[in-house]
């Protein structure tokens, strides 16, 4: 069958330039298509974006492709555009049109009844069901939704929900994620961004990783190693991106990937994220940095304990500090994320955020408001009532004021969280001290990128 895979634009808080490196890849959709090919089926992704993919282009491609399926991945921030997406594919080419990814897999129900151009939504990890589909469509020329995991759709107006497909146990059976698929090939490759594992331990209520879930299911330490020799060879890559939600949940794996990368005296640099309570190990820690890892991204939340056990974070503000000096002591660049807005924040709280946020002495700091993502506890306890069929999420992921509800988790409102999210992010960039440090970390990035 011939798939075709579309990561629609998100409108806000910009448009999308260009796909110029593979950062920009949608990692999710290169495991579909990277499946779908193995199997014998021909796939293509589609991110429309200003300059080289405009939609306009999106649309010429698919009329040479001509698709028997189109698939879009949907998250909250261009969930409205992948519904215009949809209703102009079923215009234009009458084929089944299925919808994945967090915000419909967290809102099937009221997803199908505002879009009836949509055939199914398909819930959870997507390539054993993406299989299932191409494989019935090849046999019968047509698809029973009935008989595909996670598939929820709608038939004699009612709805059907199937049970999730199990969580893929051994990701190494998977192929790479199809880059070369992106766009026909046309963009142009720089930092390349891999995920090494699925699933994260945490029980942050935040969180809206509904996807993968929260069991930690890692790719080997060879296959990791094996995918960065791969890009290396067949893309010039050296510096990587590792996108795993905690990198260094299982620690002695986290060893043995530097072990591997050490060994083979690889010359890359590279990124991930971790929990400061998986990063109290110095000696990984050590051997991260000889491996030629040069940052890690933390996310920290909040500078209140009472903040960060009522979130469910399942840290302490003492193991963050502990962790962030370790970072700094041997050379790796702490990249810290805290959110305004938490559940049960108050004004105190913020400024013990905000203060938190300097101790630590991180190269970068973020500072975002809370966004309630359908999918998370957060959501599912304040904002449920907008899971409905006319509810327009436009905006609804923004960093600027103007959101389409009001804060239910906190007592301060939207435009006072706003205004304490910029005075985070000035207090912690003009202070002198830290002003030295994000210089030090761009002339550290120069280096690394001159060798």
């Amino acid at each position: 069958m011939r798939v075709a895979l579309i990561y629609p634009s998100c409108p806000e808080p910009m448009l999308r330039i260009s796909v110029r490196s593979h950062e920009d890849f949608p990692s999710g959709l290169g495991y579909i298509a990277g499946c779908l090919r193995e199997s014998g089926h021909t796939a293509a992704i589609f991110i429309p974006d200003l300059f080289l993919m405009p939609m306009a282009r999106v649309w010429r491609e698919l009329e040479t492709f001509k698709p028997d399926i189109v698939g879009l991945s949907a998250v909250t921030r261009n969930f409205m555009e992948a519904r215009r997406v949809t209703g102009e594919v079923k215009r234009r080419f009458g084929c089944p049109v299925v919808m994945g990814g967090p915000h419909p897999t967290a809102l099937p129900r009221s997803t199908l009844l505002g879009l009836p151009a949509l055939d199914a939504v398909i819930a959870g990890e997507g390539e054993l069901p993406m299989l299932a589909l191409a494989a019935q469509f090849d046999k019968t020329g047509g698809l029973d939704f009935e008989k595909i995991p996670g598939a929820a759709f709608i038939r004699e107006g009612r709805y059907f929900e199937n049970a999730r497909a199990e969580p893929v146990a051994d990701l190494d059976s998977l192929p790479y994620p199809a880059l070369d698929l992106l766009n026909g090939g046309a963009a142009r490759l720089g930092n390349e961004k891999i995920i090494t594992s699925r699933g994260c331990p945490g029980q942050c209520n935040f969180c809206a990783n509904i996807c993968m879930g929260r069991k930690f299911r890692p790719h080997s330490p060879e296959r990791v190693v094996a995918e960065i020799e791969h890009l290396m060879k067949k893309y010039g890559s050296r510096f990587f991106h590792i996108l795993d939600d905690c990198f260094t949940a299982d620690n002695n794996r986290a060893h043995r990937i530097c072990d591997l990368i050490i060994s083979k005296r690889l010359k890359i640099a590279w990124d991930a994220a971790g929990r400061v309570n998986t990063l109290l190990d110095e000696s990984l820690i050590v051997k991260l940095k000889k491996a030629g890892c040069v940052r890690v991204q933390l996310g920290i939340e909040t500078g209140s304990q009472r903040i960060n056990d009522l979130i469910g974070k399942g840290t302490t503000l003492e193991m963050a500090e502990k962790c962030c000096g370790l970072l700094r002591r041997h050379g790796l660049e702490p990249y810290t994320s805290f959110i305004i807005g938490n559940e049960g924040e108050t004004r105190e709280t913020i400024k013990e955020t905000i203060a938190f946020s300097r101790k630590l002495k991180s190269t970068i700091s973020v500072f975002n408001t809370l966004i309630p993502f359908p999918g998370t506890a957060i959501f599912e306890k304040y904002y449920k009532d907008y899971d409905r069929p006319d509810t327009d999420w436009t905006g609804w992921s923004s960093q600027w004021p103007g959101r389409p509800y009001e804060p239910r988790q906190t007592a301060l409102s939207g435009t006072t969280l706003w205004l304490y999210t910029l005075r985070a992010w000035f207090s912690y960039f003009c202070s002198p001290s830290q002003i030295l440090r994000i210089l030090g970390g761009a002339f550290n990035w120069l280096s690394i990128s001159e060798t």
